[in-house]
């Protein structure tokens, strides 16, 4: 299969069993080309999903180790080896299976090596794993334990591999280090271990919390310990302080500390952690909180008893008492004292070490929910301050801190935010400076303008919601405003009275989706929702994805209880979603799209009925209850081309296409036939094809869909799209094909759908592929294309009821029959050219009556410029020169046109040579329409009369011209 089995261990949803089929593991050589897909296997000890490292023995000859590439494939990295809770190394050896190909390396002499090389290359090994381990402390937790569990592994095989050797009498050298050194060195590393373990686990419970809907950072600590008994849990009692969570990667603090020193009136506040400048809560139901939160509870206090500092944290140790930094000059907050708080913390993790506490397992300390249900187990007084005194913060990065306000509003002026405050309660809205949350009811421009204006001079991030109540709202202020409010430092963006005239609903004029294009444009704005669009009651939110992509809702019931959707954790399951439903990763469908929906309602999404996926390239529109993708949008098929992507394309033709209904392919490629093929083949239930046409390919485009749909019993509506200059997309034609067994919902009642120019009846053709067509709409003025039978019956169709529309024409007979060119005659008839482009090729002598006709069926009095090109100039001047005798009552001559140019142009290198006639006829054409531009190119003359004849129609022009 192409597409490999992802990390079992961070699926939750997917649970393997023996009797299930596990999937392959795709193995490539070190160019990245694939060898081979090797099964993979339950590994029983843990039930994931892996590869045993003797089966890649088996098969690859010469193996020397796999790696994998990370960091934008610049970084290889050795795969290591399965490990258990305990962080050993699980026998046999095996891999645990990965979404990526597996890269290989090979010995370059397949012959087994002698011991002492064996050794060394052994030792190499497990030096580059220390240094990894000691250089890569930041990486998460699982990935820690599983490379030191590897490195224990290697440091117990270079032991027994200089016990063997020194039982063979062999002295152990690698790079000039001795027996001792090595020793020596082995010893010291492994003594280091604790250390980065340590620093591992503070990297980890410290990692930034991407705006979190309360403060989760905290110490609870024993609420009386003159009462407390060790063995009497009934004195056992607890309070829990939040700490100031201050980063160094909060917004401003790089431009923060060279302005404090300029500016003299501001004290510089110190950036560490402290516990926060309030009383506390009492924890309730202690032993519940602590089987829910005591690994976490228990690491924060580690690390405020020992300290802690990288680049993102500094957490002051406990004997510095920087813990306790607050409004209190002396350096102690307002209810603890330097003497008490050691004890308490000493008794704290006293009490939790002697716990039987949860291990820590999952990818994250600390989740949003769970953050937010801290709140359940605490004690809040009535008017008590619920958030610790602490003010939410957010950075450029999306690391959200909640802080103590001396260091939220530390480089905030005081007047910007009560100006803000003053505006906001004065349009009757609602502010919470410490949840940096508002609600402002706008009802002009002018007033939004000035309000984008003072929120962005605050420079705080705030969750924003905002009413737009407009009598009338077009595109064009609608876009503006909202680059007005996303360059203000928005994160979430509410709005209640966007109009379908301001933003059409299926985005029909513009090809990007207004609010798509803003989040993409600007990373600080997170997720914006549309009340009441596109009815009452309904909404559509959009969602940041990743900074790649977005996501949009469309709730057929919005509870307005939830008005801010935390857009980190909305990520995280929409990502889980698209992976199922186009079977990238190997997980059930019905698990993810509950689990989807449970989220989706505890942020007042009620019903949602579409899930859209919008990514640069393409976006795709699934029923979130059938788990089907309904529709389908393609901008740029070059990013079907790339290896990475191709197996999301493969994948998505495999297993959602079969219940596809519209596919749009909407890109200035011209190579776009192999992919609308496939996906059209893939897709038994389309009911819409909307391509996008270059170089007025609207014919070749409906002959191809024709051949495409044949054999199918659904019908299929074709829309041809181009854009104007301005970039919006309009239709050129758009057609029904009926199937063998019409079904399709506008075929029992065409009439009443079509513009009134079209109430005559449909009009239907059978071609070569037995398909039945019906024009909805033709709009294409110019055919430059050359014409087949097939074509030139499609345009006689589509010009029969609305012939002013054709107005340029490229006549190409060479692949007409005598039905093409009947055709054609009567679309010339009933068309009112201004331009006409006549190639010149031969033609079988059996056509010369059709050909001659067709040239008769020209309006020529409408006729503004012509050009004849081709090898066979002479030949068509000759029946041009027949048909300007021709004139009769209903039919205008040739030489009554007024034309304003004419160009004949000969094909190749080599010019055409003009014969006299044709020279004659150019001298009289050039007489009787006296302002005509003349053009010969690539031609020649016979002789010198020609070319005077030629002079003479030049001084003609010039004459008569003036």
């Amino acid at each position: 299969m192409e597409i490999p089995i992802p990390f079992a261990s961070n699926n939750p949803f997917r649970h393997l069993s023996p009797d299930e089929a596990p999937g392959y593991q795709v193995f490539q050589n070190e160019r990245g080309i694939p060898l081979q897909e090797v099964l993979a296997k339950i590994c029983p000890e843990t039930g994931n999903v892996c590869i045993f490292w003797q089966d890649l023995l088996n098969i690859f000859d010469g193996l020397d180790y796999v790696y994998f590439l990370r960091w934008g494939d610049l970084v290889s990295t050795r795969a290591p080896f399965v490990v258990d809770q305990d962080a050993n190394v699980v026998f046999p050896l095996r891999l645990r299976c990965s979404q990526k190909a597996y890269r290989v390396s090979f010995r370059e002499n397949q012959d087994p090596l002698p011991p002492v090389s064996e050794f060394q290359k052994l030792y190499k090994l497990w030096m580059e794993a220390c240094e990894f381990l000691e250089e890569e402390q930041s990486i998460y937790r699982r990935e820690f334990r599983e490379l030191a569990g590897n490195v224990r592994y290697l440091h117990s095989q270079v032991l027994n591999q200089m016990r063997d050797l020194r039982a063979i009498e062999v002295n152990v050298e690698v790079d000039g280090k001795t027996e001792d050194q090595i020793l020596a060195e082995l010893q010291k590393y492994r003594q280091n271990e604790p250390w980065w373990d340590y620093r591992n686990l503070c990297v980890d419970v410290w990692r930034p919390h991407v705006d979190f809907p309360r403060p989760s950072r905290f110490v609870v600590l024993p609420a009386d310990l003159d009462t407390w008994k060790d063995s009497d849990p009934e004195t056992h009692t607890f309070r829990l302080y939040f700490l100031c969570d201050i980063s160094n990667t909060d917004p401003g603090l790089s431009d923060l500390l060279p302005l404090m020193k300029r500016d003299k009136s501001r004290p510089t506040l110190p950036v560490h952690k402290h516990i926060s400048n309030h009383p506390g809560y009492i924890l309730v139901r202690p032993q519940e909180f602590f089987q829910k939160y005591g690994s976490y509870a228990l690491m924060i206090l580690r690390t405020v008893h020992h300290g802690f500092s990288d680049k993102f944290n500094d957490v002051p140790a406990l004997k510095t008492f920087k813990i306790l930094w607050g409004n209190d000059p002396n350096g102690s907050s307002n209810h603890f004292t330097k003497e008490a708080i050691g004890p308490l913390i000493n008794k704290a993790i006293d009490y939790l070490e002697g716990l039987s506490l949860p291990q820590h397992g999952s990818k994250d300390w600390l989740t949003k929910w769970e953050a937010y249900a801290i709140r359940d187990f605490l004690i809040i007084p009535n008017g008590s301050n619920a958030l610790g005194e602490l003010y939410r913060n957010t950075d450029r990065d999306d690391a959200g801190h909640w802080t103590c306000k001396q260091h939220a509003h530390h480089w905030v002026s005081p007047d910007t935010l009560e100006t803000l405050v003053d505006f906001v309660r004065c349009c009757g809205g609602e502010i919470d400076i410490q949840m940096a949350s508002l609600f402002i009811e706008l009802r002009s421009i002018l007033q939004a303008y000035q309000f984008c204006t003072m929120l962005k001079n605050t420079e705080q991030q705030f969750h924003v919601s905002v009413r737009l109540d407009w009598k009338t709202s077009s595109r064009q202020k609608l876009e503006s405003f909202l680059q007005q409010v996303a360059s203000a430092n928005v994160q979430h963006l509410e709005l209640s009275g966007v109009s379908c005239r301001a933003h059409p609903q299926g985005n029909v004029e513009h090809k990007n989706d207004v609010f798509v294009s803003l989040i993409q444009r600007h990373h600080n704005l997170r997720s914006v929702t549309l009340f009441n669009y596109p009815r009452r009651q309904e909404s559509y939110t959009y969602v940041d994805w990743w900074g790649t992509s977005v996501f949009r809702l469309h709730s057929k019931r919005f509870s307005h209880s939830h008005t801010r959707l935390w857009w980190t954790d909305m990520r995280d399951v929409t990502r889980d979603y698209v992976e199922a439903i186009v079977g990238y990763g190997g997980m059930e469908y019905s698990l993810v799209s509950n689990y989807l929906q449970e989220f989706l309602n505890k942020v007042g999404h009620d019903v949602v009925s579409t899930v859209t996926y919008h990514r640069s390239e393409w976006q795709g529109v699934f029923d979130l209850e059938e788990g089907t993708l309904q529709e389908l949008q393609v901008y740029d098929l070059s990013t079907f081309e790339k290896e990475q992507d191709k197996k999301w394309e493969k994948s998505i033709a495999l297993t959602a296409l079969g219940s596809l209904l519209a596919l749009t392919v909407d890109t200035d490629g011209l190579d776009i036939d192999q992919h609308v093929h496939r996906w059209v083949k893939a897709s038994p239930q389309l009911e819409e094809l909307n391509i996008s046409l270059q170089e007025s390919r609207a014919l070749e485009r409906m002959e191809r869909t024709l051949k495409l749909w044949q054999g199918r019993s659904n019908s299929l509506e074709l829309s041809l799209l181009e854009r104007d200059n301005e970039g919006r997309r309009y239709n050129v034609a758009q057609v029904i094909v009926h199937g063998q067994v019409s079904n399709h919902p506008r075929s029992n009642n065409t009439e009443l759908q079509r513009p009134m120019a079209y109430l005559a009846g449909p009009q239907k053709w059978k071609g070569a592929a037995s398909e039945n067509i019906e024009f909805l709409q033709w709009n294409s003025d110019h055919v430059s294309a050359q014409l087949t039978d097939q074509a030139a019956a499609l345009l006689d169709m589509a010009t029969e009821h609305n012939p002013m529309v054709l107005t340029s024409f490229v006549l190409d007979i060479s692949l007409l029959s005598q039905e093409g060119l009947t055709h054609v005659q009567r679309i010339l008839r009933r068309s009112e050219l201004r331009h006409l482009h006549i190639v010149c090729t031969t033609f079988d002598p059996n056509l010369a009556d059709f050909v001659y006709q067709v040239l008769l069926s020209v309006q020529w009095f409408t006729l503004q410029s012509l050009i004849l090109s081709g090898p066979a100039v002479n030949e068509w001047i000759r029946l041009l020169t027949t048909i300007s005798s021709k004139k009769t009552p209903t039919r205008s001559s040739l030489l009554d046109l007024q034309l304003k140019s004419f160009r004949i142009q000969g094909p190749g290198k080599n010019p055409t040579s003009l014969s006299h006639s044709s020279v004659l006829f150019v001298h009289e054409l050039a007489y009787w329409n006296p302002s005509m531009e003349l053009d010969l190119e690539n031609v020649c003359l016979q002789d010198n009369r020609d070319s005077d004849l030629v002079a003479q129609t030049s001084i003609i022009d010039q004459e008569q011209g003036l």
